[in-house]
């Protein structure tokens, strides 16, 4: 009896085990719907600050009204940002990378370089007309940004000490890139780690701020002329002709 019946147990499901994969699919659907959630209010809420912060400036940019502009409460923005200051980098993150993704140190965002043919990458002057491309781009989504950054700055020495460390991951990038050029491409005597602090200070955020929004230069002419700064700066005349 006791054999048997341990057989007839084996071969039946405990009660309730029939269950348990019902139940496990809608856990992992409440989680999926729960992270679909999280991921709009945050991008809800970058919209809204990047509005806040263009009109307003980071000093009278305040966490309700971009609460308000975003539809959500200021609790909900505390708990996905934790202060005003994080969402302003994360604003800056945002157009650097394309999404709520933070940078990483060393690497070039990959929205920069997954456009790039890796033949180009070998061809100083593909390479080059890419990453001008890419920059105009960049300057176009992050305008707001970096203007934000330079107001607060002046006046939050967080904020300061934030946009330097932005600024170092920015030149990190930049000597990732330039390490892909072959040396002989470059002028005699340039090493990769000048050529890329050439190309860092050519194609910044200052030159943005000079150029369009003091000399009223048009984004093409911005692409234009750093393409051809940074040619003249470091290639041989046989190549930037």
């Amino acid at each position: 009896m006791t054999g048997g019946d341990n057989t007839v147990m084996k071969g039946r499901q405990p009660p309730g085990a029939a269950a348990e994969p019902p139940r496990a699919r809608r856990v992992s659907r409440q989680r999926e719907a729960g992270e679909v959630t999280r991921r709009e209010t945050r991008r809800r809420l970058l919209i809204a600050a990047r509005a806040e912060f263009a009109e307003r400036g980071y000093a009278a940019a305040t966490v309700i009204r971009i609460a308000e502009r975003a539809d959500v409460s200021v609790q909900t923005l505390y708990a996905n940002w934790g202060s005003k200051r994080n969402l302003l980098r994360a604003v800056m993150e945002s157009a650097v990378t394309g999404d709520d993704i933070p940078l990483t140190a060393g690497q070039p965002p990959a929205i920069l370089v997954a456009t790039l043919d890796p033949d180009d990458a070998q061809d100083p002057r593909r390479l080059l007309a890419h990453l001008s491309h890419q920059y105009r781009l960049l300057a176009e989504r992050a305008a707001v940004g970096w203007q934000t950054y330079r107001d607060g700055a002046a006046i939050d020495p967080g904020i300061a000490a934030d946009w330097q460390r932005l600024s170092d991951l920015r030149r990190q990038a930049f000597r990732a890139i330039w390490a892909r050029v072959p040396a002989t491409a470059l002028r005699p005597g340039l090493t990769h780690a000048a050529a890329a602090d050439t190309a860092w200070v050519i194609a910044s955020p200052d030159t943005h701020d000079l150029l369009v929004r003091q000399a009223g230069y048009t984004y093409d002419q911005l692409e234009d002329w750093v393409r051809a700064t940074i040619s003249a700066a470091l290639f041989p005349d046989r190549l930037h002709r």
